[in-house]
């Protein structure tokens, strides 16, 4: 049984290495027009950094333990509200439970098992807006193995998107950089981490 759960939780593991490196570009127009639309769009990212910190209160359980830790279901849709979406797939006899909330570009999914409890979650489309761009080719080159979670965030600030999960009480971390950044359209960084600890980085097109 232990390593039917095991199986399955590797898979869920690599769902977080798909996590999207999209960006966008802004349009160009007159000056109202353009006025018009920086308001929009401050509004917008106000309303999605609120869904993000909805997004960090959520509590990642141990895969192997039916989600020990992990908070509940209900407890997440007292977050984000009713899912837009909810799947089930079974992997090697394990059920795995999907929900999803869109809002806007964004998306937030979590997985469950049995026992309703989160066993990871993920955020994609999220861009926390223009900041100082910290995370150049020469500094990602720089980032050494082993580094922590936490002296990356402290140095070049949270990440955008973002995939947890616990498997066998590894914390499992992926996290994708598409602001704070110096490159061209579409540059992005990604960093993995297990327990908070830096084990693969990759980049494209940073300068």
């Amino acid at each position: 049984m232990k390593k039917k759960y095991l199986v399955a939780a590797t898979g869920l593991a690599l769902l977080g290495l798909s996590l999207s490196a999209c960006s966008s570009n802004s349009s160009k127009g007159n000056s109202e027009k353009t006025t018009e639309q920086s308001k929009k769009k401050n509004e917008v990212i106000s309303q999605n950094k609120e869904l993000r910190e909805k997004f960090d209160q959520i509590k990642v359980g141990n895969f192997l333990s039916q989600g020990e830790g992990g908070s509940t279901i209900d407890e997440v849709k007292q977050l984000l509200g009713s899912p837009t979406s909810t799947t089930t797939t079974s992997s090697n006899g394990v059920k795995l439970k999907q929900l999803t909330w869109t809002k806007g570009a964004v998306t937030v999914a979590i997985q469950t098992l049995d026992s309703n409890k989160v066993v990871s979650k993920e955020i994609t489309g999220f861009k926390w807006g223009k900041r100082d761009e910290k995370i150049t080719l020469g500094e990602f080159n720089n980032i050494a193995d082993g580094s922590t979670y936490q002296d990356i965030v402290t140095k070049y600030g949270e990440p955008d998107g973002l995939h947890e999960a616990n498997v066998a009480g590894t914390k499992i971390t992926n996290a994708v950089w598409l602001t704070g950044i110096k490159g061209d359209d579409g540059a992005n960084a990604t960093l993995s981490f297990e327990n908070d600890k830096l084990t693969t980085k990759s980049q494209t097109k940073l300068k």
